[in-house]
């Protein structure tokens, strides 16, 4: 029989741990005859900014030839019976998101060749389609595309039961090994995230003095939105008893070095056991655990995101707030008679509304009664700090700020040399005029009303003289005119000089103290309506920039 999903990559000798070919190579140089699969899964991740979270998904079922010159073409490439190595692959696979992410990455391996392949030469021809699920596509792949998985399983909300999974969880925080990974579970619980949102939670997400995570969106499980979450206590404190265990990058972080998975938020919510915490509709089944042996539809650390949203109904929190906490997009549940609100929303870092971190606080509540209903303090278990590790904490100065964004700096153009002293055609003009430049620096004080240089005294001379000399260079360099430069040099023994009229204008366009220019200062106030731009403007579009307002999508 043909490969299967898990046959691929067993023969562990053929599998490279580092790519052969270079980091980084672009997709326009790519060259599709030639490029290992791991090459093209690294030109769109670079493309797209997709990172690494591309990448791993991508090469999973093909780490035993990712390395090997031509592997990505080979990939869609028919062999004798018509069949490609991708058909083989996943003919006949479960419908699980593994799948599903590894045939939506791959299908864009193709869309990335095919950028590099003629129409005209018959590779072309064997790329996909764009979209999922086309007649071409389903025949590369063996199948279509896994649906999104919709859950068909219930949550037991009973407090009994959500008791015991709380429980269940707290006591593998005594295990060294495992306590990262419960206490990823346990904040997941009291914020509804994505589950890989919450497991690679970094320290920069944190904004310790307003109780609250900003999730940037570049990253993993953040769907390009970013994102505010108000914490609770509960939340709060895993987190700085995180930062007390010295972790540098990442909140959960395993002995290894790693940061904790949902894979490992599953693999040990499977190890706990509750009757009757979940029901699959699609079955009639009852389970005793999240994670059940054999299951194929949504389980483990996917359901976590179910459990808190079943719990925040419970409890009374609106759906919408309720969206808002778990990261959701606002935009379908936010329109009104006064329209669509949320595209004009944006998450500004760490900000949170009262009534949303009063709704956060309730299931602090929830877990903290389903905790003694259990027979233990949750606050002996995840103790509050004495004080809270903040952004003025000795020693945290700078811990917690967001990664700078590399900027491509601006070309600066090479100011033009300009010539030291007068030049011959100056000089020329001066001399036909019967004027001689260093005659007039050396003697000009000479002629002034005694007041006069008794008020500037010899430095004032020397330096008013320097003065004329340096203008008639500077103005003879801008305009290249000798005549010119002539009678703005001399014009610095005047009451107002040519270099006073050069300040003056310098003044009105430089910016002040906070960066703010006359021009720039005008324009501001034109667009706050300070400055009446006319009654007769009609209303303007929203700006094309102002898309989705940065929450998380289902």
């Amino acid at each position: 029989m043909a490969d299967n999903p898990t046959d691929i990559g067993k023969n562990k000798s053929t599998v490279s741990s580092e790519p052969v070919a270079a980091k980084g190579k672009s997709v326009a140089k790519l060259d599709p005859q030639t490029a290992t699969l791991r090459e093209v899964a690294e030109a769109y991740a670079k493309k797209s900014g997709r990172g690494d979270a591309f990448i791993s998904p991508t090469l999973q079922f093909f780490k035993n030839i990712a390395d090997e010159p031509g592997s990505a073409i080979r990939l869609f490439q028919k062999d004798e019976e018509g069949f490609t190595l991708l058909s083989k692959t996943f003919k006949g696979s479960e419908d699980t998101s593994t799948v599903k992410t590894a045939m939506q990455n791959l299908r864009q391996v193709g869309l990335t060749l095919k950028e590099n392949l003629g129409p005209d030469t018959p590779e072309y021809a064997l790329m996909p389609d764009k979209g999922p699920n086309t007649d071409l596509n389903n025949r590369i792949f063996g199948r279509m595309e896994p649906a999104k998985a919709v859950s068909e399983v219930a949550i037991n909300p009973s407090k009994q039961a959500m008791s015991q999974l709380f429980s269940g969880v707290a006591k593998y925080l005594d295990d060294p090994e495992l306590k990262p990974v419960a206490q990823a579970i346990i904040f997941n619980l009291n914020t509804g995230l994505r589950p890989n949102a919450a497991a690679g939670l970094k320290i920069s997400d944190y904004r310790p003095d307003t109780g609250a995570i900003y999730v940037q969106a570049e990253a993993k499980g953040a769907k390009g939105r970013a994102v505010n979450i108000p914490l609770n206590p509960v939340a709060d404190s895993v987190l700085q008893d995180s930062l007390t265990a010295g972790n540098k990058e990442f909140f959960f972080t395993k002995k290894n070095g790693k940061a904790v998975t949902s894979a490992d938020m599953t693999s040990l919510l499977k190890e706990v056991k509750v009757k009757d915490i979940a029901f699959d509709a699609a079955t009639g089944k009852y389970f005793d655990s999240l994670a059940p042996e054999g299951f194929t539809g949504k389980k483990g650390s996917a359901l976590l995101r179910n459990i808190h949203a079943t719990v925040g109904l419970s409890i009374g929190i609106p759906q919408e707030r309720l969206a808002y906490l778990q990261g959701r997009s606002l935009k379908a549940a936010s329109k009104g008679s006064t329209g669509e609100l949320a595209t004009y929303q944006q998450a500004f870092p760490g900000a949170v509304g009262e009534v949303d971190r009063a709704n956060a606080n309730m299931f602090a509540s929830f877990w903290g009664d389903a905790a003694t209903e259990a027979g233990f303090d949750i606050g002996e278990r995840i103790p509050m700090p004495t004080e809270r590790i903040t952004t003025q904490t000795a020693g945290y100065e700078g811990y917690f700020d967001l990664p700078a964004k590399q900027e491509v700096p601006e070309a600066v153009a090479a100011a033009p040399a300009v010539k030291e002293g007068p030049s011959p055609e100056l000089e020329e003009t001066l001399r036909r005029n019967n004027l001689n430049l260093s005659d007039i620096v050396a003697n000009f004080g000479k002629n002034l009303p005694s007041p006069v240089k008794k008020a500037l005294g010899p430095l004032g001379l020397g330096l008013t003289a320097a003065t004329a000399a340096s203008t008639a260079t500077e103005v003879e360099a801008a305009t290249g005119s000798p005549a010119l430069a002539a009678i703005a040099g001399a014009s610095e023994f005047g009451p107002i000089g040519y270099s006073d009229v050069r300040d003056i204008a310098a003044g009105r366009s430089e910016p002040d103290t906070f960066g703010t220019t006359p021009a720039s200062r005008i324009a501001a106030e034109e667009q706050a309506g300070f400055i009446d731009l006319g009654r007769d403007r009609g209303p303007e579009a929203a700006p094309a920039t102002q898309q989705d307002q940065g929450f998380l999508t289902r």
